[in-house]
Formats: C-alpha cells, sequence, structure tokens
C-alpha cells in the first residue's frame, strides 16, 4: 500500500527533527514520485520539522549545533527536490511567502 501524501509529510518532519539526512533526501525523492507538491513537501515537512527543532532549542532540549544540523538538513531534501521546482532565469522561486534561491 502506498503511503499517503500526509505520511510523507509528517515522515519529512521527524526526519528533520532526528537529523537523518540521507531519509530526508530519500522521502524528497519519493515525494516527487508520489506527485507530492514540493512547496507543500517544504513548507508542511522540512520547515515544520525546522520549527520543531527551534521548539526544543527555545525549551533548552536541543542545542543550536542540531538547529544548524537540521538547516543543513533541509537544505539537502530542498536539493533533491530541485528538478520538481519550477525556477524563474534568475534561479530564485517564490511560493507564497516562501523564496528558494537554487
Amino acid at each position: 500500500m502506498e503511503p499517503t501524501k500526509e505520511e510523507i509529510i509528517f515522515r519529512a518532519k521527524n526526519a528533520v527533527m532526528n537529523l537523518d539526512e540521507s531519509l530526508v533526501e530519500r522521502i524528497a525523492l519519493e515525494a516527487m514520485e508520489a506527485g507530492i507538491n514540493p512547496v507543500e513537501l517544504i513548507e508542511n515537512g522540512f520547515v515544520e520539522g525546522m520549527k520543531a527543532m527551534g521548539d526544543l532549542f527555545e525549551e533548552e532540549q536541543s542545542q543550536l549545533a542540531q538547529v544548524l544540523q537540521a538547516s543543513h538538513i533541509v537544505d539537502s531534501g530542498i536539493d533533491a527536490l530541485r528538478p520538481a521546482i519550477m525556477c524563474s532565469k534568475n534561479d530564485v522561486c517564490l511560493f507564497g511567502n516562501l523564496v528558494v534561491r537554487m
């Protein structure tokens, strides 16, 4: 049984929180294969994982190094989504309130 969009997005968020770079990249590829909008995966998966990491940092349950590592992992996930993201000629993609520089 194929995972639902919600399951893939949930797994993306958790992969960021678990600092699992290879899983984030695999989930990005899985999302592309499933036809999930890459912006939706970024906003609802990767960004939500970063927000959760920030919350943990504020609660002193994680360290700044972990937050920075999560940021690097999100960048890797976005890189994996690059083929699915349509960009302008100046390599800047605008998606509502999200700006991705390629």
